[in-house]
């Protein structure tokens, strides 16, 4: 069970307003590093595809992939510009401030899974 951070001392029983938990700035700075390469790892395996793609040599071949290749620079656009949101989140962190996060920071920093596990 995580202990309490915050400095209050609540009465037992007392409930707390959703879930939030305590981390330090270094913490969110390695988390936002980690998911930055995850997604420029993952805009530069949808250009390559795409540009395999893209090459073939014969143009009605290449005509018949064309919504896949859409699909792929779409998908690379999309990790572009999360990494750069990922980038100034980062840039803006302290390292030695602790911050509150709540279920949707810790979604938008990618902290909790995005789909359902069963």
């Amino acid at each position: 069970m995580a202990k309490r951070t915050s400095g209050t001392v609540g009465k037992a029983g007392t409930p707390e307003s959703g879930v939030h938990v305590i981390v330090p700035g270094r913490a969110l700075i390695a988390q936002a590093e980690e998911r930055i390469r995850w997604h420029e790892q993952n805009a530069a395996m949808a250009e390559k595809e795409a540009a395999d793609l893209r090459s073939m040599t014969n143009v009605g071949e290449a005509a018949r992939h064309q919504s896949r290749i859409n699909d792929l620079e779409r998908r690379a656009r999309s990790h572009h510009e999360y990494a750069s949101f990922l980038t100034f989140l980062k840039r803006h962190v302290v390292p030695k401030r602790r911050y509150r996060l709540g279920l949707t920071d810790m979604s938008v920093l990618e902290i909790t899974p995005k789909g359902l596990y069963v």
